[in-house]
C-alpha cells in the first residue's frame, strides 16, 4: 500500500512516493518500492502490480522521468530490475490521459484497477468528464483500449456508481483506491471517514463491495477487510493497494 503521507510503521521508514508491503501472516512491515532509488519525488497516490511483477502508477503532480514529463491524469510502468531498499528499474509509458479526454485538474487518477476483461479501471480526484460521460469521485471508470502508451485510444463506460451504493461526493468518500479481485469484488478505500450499510470506517482502513450489479445501476452488499488501527496505520490514509493472493 501507499500513503498519502511519511512516517515510520513496525520500524520502517517511509515516503509518500514508496509502497510499503504488510505480510498478514508474519505482520511485519517491509518496504517494497523506493521511489526516491528511481527518482521518483511525488506522491504516488494511485498503483497496482502486473502479473510479471512491474508496476503500473499514477502520481498527485507533475514529475520529470527518464521517460518525460508524467502528468497526473497519466499512468505508468515501472519494470523493476530489484525491489525494496534498493529499488532500481525501468520507466515506460502506459497510458497517456490527454490522449482520451483527461485533462481537467479534477481528473488526476487516483485509483487503478483491472476487470474481469482485463480493461483498465480508474476513479479521479474530483468531477469525470470525458468519453462523453460525467461522473464524480466515488465511481469507478472502465477504459476499454485500442491503443495504450504514449499515443493512448478506447473507449470509456461507467464501471461502478459509488452514490448508488451510498457513497457520496461530501469528498471523505471520494474513492482513494481499488482492486478488483478474480470473484468480481471491489475492494475500495476512502479519502475519509466513510458511512455505508453496515459498515463505517475512515481513510485507514480497506473494505469490498459484492456487486449485485455494476455500471450505471450499481447494486452492492459492504464487508469489512483490513482495519488500519488494528495494524498501527491508523494514523495514514491508504491511496493505494495491491492484495497479492
Amino acid at each position: 500500500m501507499s500513503s498519502t503521507s511519511g512516517g515510520s510503521i513496525g520500524g520502517v521508514s517511509f515516503r509518500d512516493e514508496d509502497i510499503l508491503k504488510y505480510d498478514v501472516d508474519a505482520d511485519a512491515w517491509s518496504l517494497y518500492f523506493d521511489g526516491s532509488d528511481v527518482g521518483l519525488t511525488a506522491d504516488i497516490n494511485a498503483f497496482t502490480i502486473l502479473s510479471d511483477g512491474s508496476i503500473l502508477f499514477s502520481i498527485n503532480t507533475s514529475a520529470d522521468l527518464s521517460i518525460g514529463t508524467m502528468q497526473d491524469e497519466d499512468i505508468v510502468k515501472f519494470i523493476p530490475t530489484s525491489l525494496g531498499n534498493s529499488t532500481s528499474g525501468s520507466f515506460e509509458w502506459y497510458f497517456d490521459g490527454s490522449d482520451v479526454g483527461l485533462s481537467s485538474r479534477g481528473e488526476d487518477i487516483d485509483a487503478i484497477g483491472f476487470d474481469a476483461d482485463g480493461n483498465l479501471v480508474i476513479s479521479t480526484l474530483g468531477r469525470f468528464r470525458a468519453g462523453g460521460l460525467l461522473g464524480r469521485d466515488e465511481d469507478l471508470w472502465a477504459f476499454t483500449a485500442t491503443s495504450l502508451g504514449a499515443n493512448t485510444s478506447g473507449t470509456w463506460s461507467q464501471y461502478f456508481d459509488g452514490s448508488d451504493v451510498s457513497l457520496d461526493n461530501s469528498g471523505s468518500e471520494d474513492v482513494q483506491g481499488a482492486w478488483i479481485d478474480a470473484n468480481g469484488d471491489i475492494y475500495l478505500t476512502t479519502r475519509g471517514s466513510f458511512s455505508v450499510p453496515g459498515l463505517q470506517g475512515d481513510g485507514s482502513d480497506i473494505f469490498y463491495c459484492t456487486p449485485g450489479s455494476l455500471g450505471v445501476n450499481t447494486s452492492c452488499t459492504y464487508h469489512a477487510y483490513w482495519d488500519g488501527s488494528d495494524h498501527d496505520f491508523g494514523r495514514e490514509i491508504v491511496d493505494g493497494f495491491f492484495i497479492e493472493r
